[in-house]
């Protein structure tokens, strides 16, 4: 397994808020997943009532509509990045207040991307 790439995939999933990534390639495959207080303690800073854009990419969204309930785990979008599609978990149940970005746009770290209501 090359070392380097594999810092490389733990420094950005360091940097995201993604609850989970997976990452592979034609030498290696990786699968990382946070804990729960990581995930919880993530959503107490100040976009508290948004899921951020973890990476730089196309935002691509999913069937998921306003007012949706979500169960934590649940894909809300996926954020394509150097062609990985990385999925955008939501951190626990929660419900859709609303959805910023349409399919195709490009997003910034730390973008907000949908704003949600925690249940």
């Amino acid at each position: 397994m090359p070392i380097n790439k594999l810092k490389a995939v733990l420094a950005e999933f360091d940097k995201s808020n993604v609850a989970e990534m997976k990452y592979e390639d034609a030498d290696f495959c990786v699968t990382l997943k946070r804990s729960t207080s990581s995930t919880e303690s993530s959503r107490n800073d100040s976009n508290e009532n948004w899921i951020l854009s973890p990476l730089v990419g196309k935002y691509y969204g999913t069937k998921i509509k306003k007012g949706q309930r979500i169960a934590a785990g649940q894909v809300l979008c996926i954020i394509e990045s150097m062609k990985i599609m990385n999925k955008i978990c939501a951190p626990a149940d929660l419900i859709v207040k609303n959805i910023k970005h349409q399919d195709g746009d490009l997003v910034e770290l730390d973008s907000k991307l949908i704003e949600v209501e925690y249940v």
